[in-house]
């Protein structure tokens, strides 16, 4: 069996990281929803735990998508809106979107007109974030650490 060796990967590129949240609440028929709400950002570390075959596999991608590896978020810097939307929106009615609508932007009696993403509302609305992605889209930089 191979040895592991910790790396802290880094992209080599700006603004190549993206993070999705997963979004999941239960409409008034029961039926379940999940909204994705995507942050793109401009740098950010990670830590891998992997064999010398799997880094090599890992250099040779400009897309990794973190969550498949043995691996763990260090940090992750400036992220903005890059977008949200409803997973799978094809599959639900006019009244069901419009109903995930008001549990997305509506609380209190405040309308989130714009429709920005608010996670105060989502919560507020009882959605919970249930996952994280994480997806680097840039060749990394591979530090050893152990």
């Amino acid at each position: 069996m191979e040895e592991l060796q910790v790396y802290q990967l880094s992209p080599l590129d700006r603004s190549s990281i993206y993070t999705t949240e997963h979004w999941t609440n239960q409409l008034s028929n029961g039926k379940s929803v999940t909204v994705l709400y995507t942050l793109q950002c401009d740098d950010g570390v990670f830590q891998f735990e992997i064999t010398d075959e799997e880094k090599e596999q890992l250099l040779q991608k400009d897309h990794i998508i973190v969550n498949d590896w043995n691996a763990s978020v260090e940090e992750v810097e400036m992220g903005w809106d890059f977008e949200h939307k409803i997973q799978n929106e094809e599959s639900y009615t006019i009244e069901e979107i419009e109903e995930i609508k008001q549990l997305m932007y509506v609380c209190n009696g405040y309308d989130n007109e714009d429709n920005d993403f608010n996670q105060d509302i989502m919560e507020e609305n009882n959605w919970s974030m249930n996952d994280t992605i994480y997806e680097i889209y840039s060749k990394c930089e591979f530090e050893c650490m152990s």
